[in-house]
């Protein structure tokens, strides 16, 4: 029996199909259980299997343009202080003052209260998934996700034994996977999305699915395609009380060094920080004394840019990394990465505009176009199965061009044609400059045309 599609809030009574995940298999050569992969990691493997060394890539998930040389020059200037006398232990009082840092300029971008003991931080946003599901697990809370979504979070959840109860889409629709449980769910906002980069319509979803506890999780806030205060606005209308709900925030994407490995969580409750700190002191006891760095470096750039005549004024933001004990990075390095990012909002968009001008790729239905970022979700007309975007994403990759369905990006295709249905698309990077975007498109034209072999 398929699953029900529900327009929140009033719901379809449903049956399980997806999301109660299978037994642990027998024991593996090493005397672990083994635990399948769920369906998104193995689609994975499949697609890129036999895929050229050479191969060219069209949705990355990461700005594929280079760090604001302001940035890189401020990092460093952080980096080369932090030897200074703060690797001699794992810990240390520097570290509050790094916290107490962090906890303000959040605050006062997400216009909330917040205090040291607030802010957790982690080797990136997926290792604070993984927590999260794991709080998930110890509370009993099944989790109800968007699609798209980021493989880590149903790979977390299959590790902790989380049922995925239901899955919505950018514009409020709501398929329930398992059953009716007594307990709302955990439900994760990803805002905006990492692979559309548009909002999705969560008053509805949460209104029909009485939540728990809300994760929202801010992947990245910059170049901004709509007005900055409309932004924060619907940032902030989405985060609630933070005495249930936990943001987390990725700085290293937003600053393009993602291999610095950087994330932030910021909470109220004491529970889940009780269960981070225990999972912190288990799994590492500390994190690299540089992330603080990064993520204030971040939250002061976001200031910068989205409150250049308040909270993000120079004299401002200098007072604070003076009392922090932090190298400043100078009124100038805030100027530079204003026009830098100023910038790169026309071209992403110059990109979207070129791929939606090329006839290849056309926008999702009900799903909006970005707000932020440099990702978006293209159908391609030519392709009408499953079957037929995988066979073709197998084949391209073996040919010299990577892409990413959409089935990457969570749930399975039962899950994706119902929720999407008469579609199949893919991930469009807009970072790349246009005259690669413009190579990429002719080889993807080519391929669909079977013209590349």
């Amino acid at each position: 029996m398929m699953p029900a599609v529900g327009t929140a809030p009033e719901l379809d009574s449903l049956s399980p199909v997806t999301g109660s995940y299978p037994p642990l298999a027998a024991p593996a050569d090493a005397g672990f259980p083994a635990l399948p992969d769920v369906q998104c990691v193995t689609y994975y493997r499949r697609i890129r299997s036999g895929a050229t060394a050479t191969a060219r890539q069209i949705g990355y998930g990461i700005n594929r343009r280079m760090p604001v040389t302001a940035v890189r020059h401020w990092l460093g200037r952080m980096y080369d202080d932090m030897f200074d006398g703060r690797l001699a232990d794992y810990t240390g009082a520097d570290d509050l003052a790094d916290r107490s840092l962090i906890a303000q300029l959040a605050g006062r971008y997400l216009d909330t209260e917040l205090e040291p003991e607030h802010v957790v931080l982690f080797n990136g946003s997926t290792e604070a998934i993984s927590v999260l599901l794991g709080f998930a697990a110890a509370r009993r809370l099944p989790a109800a996700f968007p699609l798209p979504l980021y493989c880590s979070f149903e790979q977390s959840a299959a590790r902790h034994r989380v049922p995925v109860c239901a899955y919505y889409t950018a514009d409020g629709r709501i398929l329930r996977v398992s059953g009716e449980r007594d307990v709302g769910p955990l439900l994760v906002d990803i805002a905006p999305n990492g692979v559309s980069g548009a909002w999705a319509r969560t008053a509805p979803v949460r209104q029909a699915l009485a939540p728990s506890f809300d994760v929202v999780d801010h992947v990245f806030a910059l170049p901004t395609f709509q007005p900055a205060d409309e932004f924060r606005a619907q940032l902030r209308a989405r985060i609630g009380s933070l005495e249930r709900t936990a943001v987390l925030m990725s700085p290293s994407k937003d600053l393009s060094v993602p291999g610095i490995r950087c994330g932030i969580m910021l909470t109220r409750d004491p529970e889940l920080l009780a269960y981070a700190r225990a999972d912190r002191f288990e799994r590492g006891y500390s994190v690299s004394v540089g992330l603080g760095r990064v993520a204030a470096v971040h939250l002061a750039l976001l200031l910068a840019v989205f409150d250049p005549g308040g909270a993000g004024r120079a004299p401002v933001l200098a007072e604070a990394f003076r009392a922090a004990r932090l190298p400043w990075c100078g009124e100038p390095a805030l100027t530079e990465f204003r026009a830098v990012a100023g910038a790169h909002r026309g071209e992403f968009l110059q990109a979207l505009d070129i791929a939606d001008r090329s006839g290849l790729l056309v926008p999702v239905d009900r799903v909006p176009d970005p707000v932020a970022g440099y990702s978006a979700l293209r159908r391609i007309p030519d392709l009408h199965t499953g079957r037929a975007i995988t066979g073709w994403a197998t084949d391209a990759a073996r040919i010299g061009l990577k892409v990413n369905p959409m089935y990457l990006f969570g749930a399975d295709e039962q899950v994706w044609s119902r929720l999407y249905p008469a579609t199949q698309a893919i991930r469009l990077n807009i970072s790349v400059p246009p005259d690669a975007l413009g190579a990429d498109l002719e080889l993807l034209r080519a391929l669909l045309k079977g013209d590349a072999r």
